[in-house]
């Protein structure tokens, strides 16, 4: 069987820096964080007040996710000129969590969640969740469909809102989280690949994508933005917290990604890394990168410290990030990466953007429990 080529038609993104992609693009250019300190959280006494908010939806709503999530996805829909009910639909979501709203504690269930945003698609519906590693697992998922003939379309993505009392205090106690400390301004909490890195803000979020067979976009005269040519997935078998220090299976799922879409590493013109600021995340993946390229000098980028950690829409904002940088040919900076750290030693792109022949991106996804994934997106031309 011929496998269709795979291109992304729209996309929709809502984050700390905006709610629109040129938002998040044009924030991340400007190399401006929108993690900041939260009032409501220093009055609560929690470990650590700042985070990447987003103004789309009150923090007190309990369906936050769903109306994030309900946002991006028409952005993309709008940009691709379709109706929901004839794409397919493969979601990243969160855990199941309680929150404290204005009526009292309620519980937010994912799976309501995707149940309420599915209902406006037709089949195929998949509710992905991976960890940190979930948007991209949701994407190169709907890549696979797509490229089988399953079906012509799927809006494709995730959304998370993390700035809550329980995932605070939970990465908190897994020491995952950079939790404040006296003096230091709450726009460079998290410091992805830094010497003084100490933990990752979270950040709300949520981001989409329209993916479409190339036969199904032409028929329609529809724009093609980007086109996804590879995608890997792996699992580390080794910690729930903590990835091994060689990065092995976050290696793997990017030899699977370079080996679905025909390629060396040589090919790919930058990374869109997952950086998320911890300690021993960021060694580890540094490992991996200098594993699989080498001494190629390939511009290493983190949206991390601009946005905070969404989770499950992590990897669906950053595709996005991946599709603007190999459309443009510009690389965003790692935002409060001043000095890398020992053993973080990459071609890092710090303090401004940068010009590259970077037609073909390498965007990654990490998670908890051991979960990695990994997309290559390829500008139209090339």
């Amino acid at each position: 069987m011929i496998a269709n080529r795979v291109f992304i038609t729209g996309t929709g993104a809502i984050s700390a820096l905006g709610t629109s992609t040129d938002a998040l693009w044009n924030g991340l250019l400007s190399s401006r964080s929108g993690v900041r300190s939260l009032p409501r959280f220093v009055v609560a006494g929690l470990p650590m007040t700042t985070g990447g908010e987003v103004d789309a939806a009150s923090h007190d709503q309990i369906n936050r996710d769903e109306v994030i999530a309900g946002l991006v996805i028409d952005e993309a829909l709008s940009v691709a000129g379709l109706q929901s009910d004839s794409v397919g639909f493969v979601w990243a979501t969160g855990l199941d969590t309680f929150q404290i709203g204005s009526e009292g504690l309620a519980l937010r269930s994912a799976g309501a969640c995707f149940n309420a945003l599915a209902r406006r698609f037709c089949a195929p519906r998949r509710m992905i969740a991976t960890a940190c590693a979930s948007g991209t697992q949701a994407i190169g998922e709907a890549f696979q469909i797509l490229r089988r003939g399953h079906c012509d379309a799927i809006v494709a993505g995730g959304s998370s809102v993390m700035l809550t009392p329980f995932y605070l205090i939970g990465f908190a106690g897994l020491q995952a989280i950079a939790v404040d400390q006296p003096g230091e301004d709450p726009v460079t909490a998290c410091r992805p690949f830094d010497k003084r890195r100490r933990g990752f803000a979270l950040g709300d979020g949520a981001g989409a994508l329209v993916l479409e067979t190339l036969a199904s976009a032409r028929k329609r005269g529809a724009t093609l933005l980007a086109e996804i040519t590879g995608f890997g997935t792996s699992q580390d078998a080794f910690d729930l917290n903590r990835p091994p220090e060689n990065g092995a299976g976050a290696e793997l799922s990017m030899r699977r990604a370079l080996e679905d879409a025909c390629l060396r590493p040589a090919d790919i013109g930058a990374i869109n890394a997952h950086g998320t600021g911890t300690f021993a995340g960021d060694l580890a993946e540094a490992a991996a990168l200098r594993s699989l390229f080498g001494n190629n000098r390939v511009p290493v980028s983190s949206v991390k410290g601009a946005i905070g950690h969404t989770m499950a829409a992590a990897g669906a904002l950053e595709a996005i990030v991946a599709l603007k940088t190999c459309t443009t040919g510009i690389i965003p900076p790692t935002v409060n990466l001043t000095e890398p750290g020992e053993g973080c030693e990459l071609h890092h792109v710090i303090g401004k953007p940068i010009s590259a022949a970077a037609q073909t991106v390498l965007s990654v996804s990490f998670g908890m429990g051991g979960q990695n994934a990994a997309l290559i997106l390829a500008n139209v031309s090339s």
